[in-house]
């Protein structure tokens, strides 16, 4: 099961709205298809390529880019080259996995294993070992 154009524009909907809510302002931009989403710290605003080459990540960037602002990174912008080294990109990638994760549950949706609920919410497969382990901690809750 992949995630479908209604469900990832709710999910988009979701976390943009629970973005404003926090006092970040999201901004849309559709550019070059490997520009990645950034995060303004000093203007508390979030940069989202909605062109991204990977479309069904879309969601999970936007999460990604409000960890930032909400986990309170130093605001550093990262090229491509660095993303995977940063010691803020990994808190960033979980605090959006987290998020996702709570919508689904608050959805009341149930998924038995980690790879399905991936495919359904565009979760990068760079976040199965973490998807594997918050499944593992909420085994006994259904969602």
């Amino acid at each position: 099961m992949k995630i479908n154009d209604r469900n990832k524009e709710e999910l988009q909907d979701a976390l943009l709205t629970f973005a404003k809510n926090h006092g970040i302002s999201p901004v849309l931009i559709s550019v070059d298809p490997y520009y990645p989403s950034v995060s303004l710290k000093q203007s508390r605003k979030i940069i989202i390529n909605t062109n991204w080459h990977n479309e069904s990540e879309i969601p999970f960037s936007i999460g990604h880019e409000i960890g930032h602002l909400m986990l309170d990174d130093r605001g550093v912008i990262y090229l491509k080259s660095f993303a995977g080294k940063c010691s803020e990109e990994k808190p960033a990638d979980l605090y959006a996995l987290k998020l996702i994760y709570d919508y689904s549950k608050n959805r009341g949706d149930y998924f038995e294993d980690p790879g399905t609920f991936m495919q359904c919410y565009g979760i990068p497969e760079r976040m199965a070992e973490a998807t594997k382990a918050l499944f593992e901690h909420d085994k006994d809750l259904y969602f």
